[in-house]
């Protein structure tokens, strides 16, 4: 009896493992389609856009963009003292707004008076901190797969973060993937153990 209540969760299992490639691989299908379809598009913007348009609500963008940028930082401060996983997420978004915020402001200041002070902190601010938080991101992608590895003792620890996959079983919500009679929650790590801590 244990051994056919075996086989069938592994059988589920086998299934809900199958149900994520799926997923995964439609997921990346769309995100390439979608980079298809921005090639021509940027290559016409790239044809037809002036160089020099007056803007509308130029003061609501940029303020609202530092607003937006000061509450991301004070997020990923939070998640630092407080040592949270969300940390890795935060560093990144709070790195990609600093360089899209240098990159808006060489390109508008462009030929201004304040184009050397614009300079200055992107080279000496903006860029250095953004490098600094995808540092961390990288830095807590390698140190939680390290630990993952150490607690499931399956596997040898990635030393790079491009090598860095899932350490459970179904990356989807349970709408998706459950069908016969697995659970995602009873193999999160793919490696048949079960866990039964509470999730947030």
């Amino acid at each position: 009896m244990t051994s056919r209540v075996t086989r069938a969760a592994r059988a589920a299992h086998a299934r809900e493992r199958h149900v994520m490639l799926e997923l995964n691989r439609l997921f990346s299908t769309i995100m390439f389609a979608a980079v298809v379809i921005m090639v021509p598009w940027t290559a016409f913007l790239a044809a037809t856009l002036p160089s020099r348009f007056r803007a509308h609500n130029w003061d609501v963008a940029w303020v609202g963009f530092d607003s937006a940028l000061m509450l991301v930082l004070i997020g990923t401060a939070w998640a630092a003292w407080y040592r949270r996983q969300i940390l890795a997420m935060m560093s990144v978004v709070a790195g990609t707004m600093l360089l899209c915020d240098a990159w808006f402001d060489i390109n508008t200041s462009w030929d201004t008076g304040g184009f050397p002070v614009t300079i200055l902190t992107a080279l000496f601010a903006n860029i250095p901190l953004s490098l600094f938080f995808f540092w961390l991101a990288r830095r807590i992608m390698l140190r939680t797969a390290a630990a993952v590895v150490r607690a499931t003792n399956h596997g040898d620890a990635p030393h790079r973060a491009i090598d860095v996959t899932f350490p459970f079983a179904v990356t989807w919500p349970d709408a998706f993937t459950r069908h016969g009679h697995g659970n995602a929650a009873e193999d999160p790590t793919g490696t048949g153990a079960r866990d039964d801590a509470p999730h947030d």
